[in-house]
């Protein structure tokens, strides 16, 4: 009876140690899904270069026409949206790659007092081909940044347990590791 009664405590423990960790990923998803989507910021078509524009405008826009969706005017410096840029620019009003998803959690550090910090990876939802692109993401360091820590960059949530054992999450989710 007492050996059965351990491995019943035992499984247990497991158990509820899952549904924490569930009632975590639940939560913090929420936190991150109030979160706009992951985009370039490019709102404003078409784009035309005077001089003074800066070397960077230049580099992005040459980096939208690498990946097919942007097409270049070249005696008037202006650039417009392909039909394929203009198909994922009207999903948007821009181009997004996509939304922060919980991957996994890989710790959990108890504060105190009812705070704790729940360090977790990400995986980006439906990234699109285009924003794995060499040009975009060279042109683009936030998204390069996002892309290549899908899996290696981990985040990290503040959770607050309220007195009737509520959870909310202190401020935002952010980022831990940074890869430039």
């Amino acid at each position: 009876m007492r050996p059965c009664f351990l491995v019943c405590c035992l499984l247990l423990s497991f158990l509820s140690h899952g549904t924490d960790r569930d009632n975590d990923i639940k939560l913090i998803q929420q936190a991150l899904d109030r979160q706009p989507s992951l985009c370039l910021g490019e709102t404003l078509w078409p784009v035309s270069m005077t001089q003074n524009e800066s070397v960077w405008v230049n580099a992005k826009m040459w980096a939208l026409v690498d990946a097919g969706l942007v097409k270049v005017t070249p005696n008037k410096k202006t650039w417009s949206l392909t039909r394929a840029g203009q198909e994922e620019f009207n999903k948007h009003g821009d181009f997004c790659y996509g939304r922060i998803r919980v991957k996994h959690i890989d710790d959990i550090v108890n504060r105190g007092h009812g705070n704790k910090s729940v360090i977790f990876y990400y995986d980006i939802e439906n990234l699109p081909s285009w924003a794995k692109d060499k040009s975009i993401r060279g042109a683009y360091t936030d998204l390069d940044n996002m892309v290549t820590g899908i899996g290696n960059a981990r985040y990290q949530a503040d959770i607050f347990t309220n007195a009737d054992g509520s959870m909310t999450i202190t401020g935002e989710p952010y980022q831990l590791d940074l890869f430039y």
